[in-house]
């Protein structure tokens, strides 16, 4: 079900001659067929394509749109790779020592949610740096008609600070607007949404006592193709 792809030329050419099937190497990343086009690999490949990164973003995507990276570059970057096929899911990992700001770890998870011969692809970037975690995430329709970003809020509910509370919201958040990464589920077609605490908010948690994992919690969206949204 799963696809393990490592992205060095020596193990690919082993697992070439291992296997007698011809291969095509890019970049040193074996690709044994075209891509889905309603897949997530294909919707990476197309939203790097148009792919302009805030200067804030140090995700290792941002570092390959902005050095020009070619497909097969970029897709080295990452030493890990899985993509799951079957589920329209894919994760890559990598981590760079390029940023001024030391090491960063970047982690990629990307989705395809289908409704009637097109798909909304769900792409997130993760990276971490110094101990601290940032992320972005883009939401596109792909299809026969291309490729093209849409507005997190014509795909996703309305989602309020009050809703991450797993009880009463405690002092150190009231008033504190809460950030949102979403990671889409790797079976099935749920998207959890993740609540994001500002530093300083996590601080005066911590200093009163409150534990974040208690006090918060994700939610489910589930994808409902009739409407091309998710629901919770």
């Amino acid at each position: 079900m799963f696809t393990f792809h490592f992205p060095f030329l020596e193990f690919t050419e082993f697992r070439c001659r291992r296997a007698l099937l011809p291969c095509l190497l890019l970049g040193g990343v074996a690709q044994a067929a075209a891509p889905d086009p309603l897949g997530p690999l294909e919707g990476v490949r197309q939203f790097m394509a148009t792919f302009t990164p805030d200067p804030a973003e140090r995700s290792l995507l941002a570092y390959a749109r902005r050095e020009r990276l070619d497909w097969a570059a970029t897709q080295n970057l990452f030493a890990a790779q899985v993509h799951d096929a079957p589920n329209h899911y894919l994760e890559w990992r990598g981590h760079s020592g390029l940023d001024p700001a030391g090491q960063t770890f970047t982690v990629v998870r990307a989705a395809t949610f289908l409704r009637s011969g097109q798909a909304l692809l769900v792409l997130t970037r993760e990276w971490c740096a110094a101990g601290r975690c940032e992320s972005r995430t883009t939401f596109a329709w792909q299809g026969p008609g291309g490729w093209k970003s849409v507005p997190e809020g014509s795909v996703i509910p309305l989602i309020r600070d009050a809703d991450f509370a797993a009880g009463s919201v405690p002092a150190c958040l009231r008033g504190v607007t809460l950030g949102v990464q979403y990671v889409p589920a790797r079976q099935g077609t749920a998207l959890h949404a993740l609540p994001l605490v500002p530093a300083a908010a996590q601080q005066r948690c911590e200093s009163a006592g409150v534990n974040m994992t208690t006090a918060t919690r994700p939610l489910r969206l589930n994808w409902t193709p009739s409407v091309g949204k998710f629901r919770r």
